[in-house]
């Protein structure tokens, strides 16, 4: 009667045992888990190129400005010495 009931019990639960119908879960769990931590490693590194950029082009416009700030002082007129 043990077969008969083994038997029974693998058609109906498919052949699977309690512990191999999880595996499919926990494998979609991690590979989830996986995803997130990649897309959060892929948005780390793009915040900081993105930071990187802005500090440049800050430092391009600061010199911009001080180019702008001298050319203007230069084209004053009153800062020339008067040819008399």
């Amino acid at each position: 009667m043990g077969v008969i009931r083994k038997a029974a019990k693998i058609l109906t639960l498919g052949g699977m045992s309690e512990h191999s119908r999880h595996e499919p879960q926990a494998a979609a769990a991690k590979a989830q888990t996986e995803r997130a931590e990649a897309a959060a490693k892929i948005a780390k590194e793009q915040a900081a190129v993105i930071a990187r950029a802005l500090q440049e082009d800050e430092a391009y416009r600061h010199t911009d400005l001080q180019e702008v700030a001298e050319e203007e002082a230069e084209a004053v007129p009153w800062n020339r010495p008067a040819d008399s």
